[in-house]
């Protein structure tokens, strides 16, 4: 499905298509954006997170790499005052515990977990039990909790399953397109539980502007 209105700034706002996306995140379970650096995948869970405070709702992001900008941020349209943001070092044992405690508290729209490549790589595998302790965490919660991870990891713990891959860029100029506009990136559905679910195997193709 193609998204021709560009999603930043801010992201998630100004397209149905988008807020329909955006919206599939089920509250009251775990899900997860995957994909490989680049890929797009930041920038949905960014797009999320803007939605989310830019609406007057509360969020949280335990930042697992120490690799979000509070600037990028906030030029794409989040309100920093009603984002909570926990820095763990590359910790993923604290990042794990931060995001369980998080899951738990009320008041949360959204609960994202943002684990960076190199945090998966240089530890031991997390067990697939850890997973499901953050999805019995979130249940009969009013916050949706999102994973942003490099590949699966979290197995059946997940209900909906989002994959991001490069696509295309996009340049612009005159008389020859010199400069880099934005990105196109394509967002697969893997998995969806959701009470309303996307459809299976779905593609979403989302503008990213630079």
């Amino acid at each position: 499905m193609a998204i021709p209105t560009e999603s930043l700034p801010p992201p998630g706002r100004g397209s149905t298509e988008i807020d329909f996306l955006l919206g599939a995140f089920p509250r009251g379970q775990l899900s997860e954006i995957v994909g490989s650096w680049s890929s797009g995948g930041e920038s949905l869970l960014l797009a999320l997170l803007a939605r989310a405070t830019a609406g007057g709702r509360l969020a949280a992001l335990v930042d697992g790499a120490d690799a979000f900008d509070p600037t990028v941020a906030a030029a794409a349209g989040a309100d920093l005052s009603s984002l909570l943001w926990v820095r763990c070092g590359g910790e993923i044992t604290l990042a794990l515990r931060a995001a369980d405690l998080l899951a738990r508290c009320p008041g949360f729209a959204v609960v994202a977990l943002d684990l960076g490549e190199r945090v998966l790589t240089r530890r031991q595998p997390v067990p697939p039990a850890a997973w499901r302790r953050l999805q019995r965490a979130v249940e009969g919660s009013g916050a949706a909790l999102v994973l942003r991870v490099p590949r699966h990891v979290a197995g059946a713990a997940a209900a909906l399953v989002l994959e991001a891959e490069r696509g295309r860029a996009h340049w612009v100029g005159s008389p020859r397109p010199t400069r880099l506009d934005g990105l196109l990136s394509r967002v697969r559905v893997l998995r969806s539980r959701a009470p309303a679910p996307l459809q299976a195997e779905g593609v979403w193709t989302l503008s990213w502007q630079l």
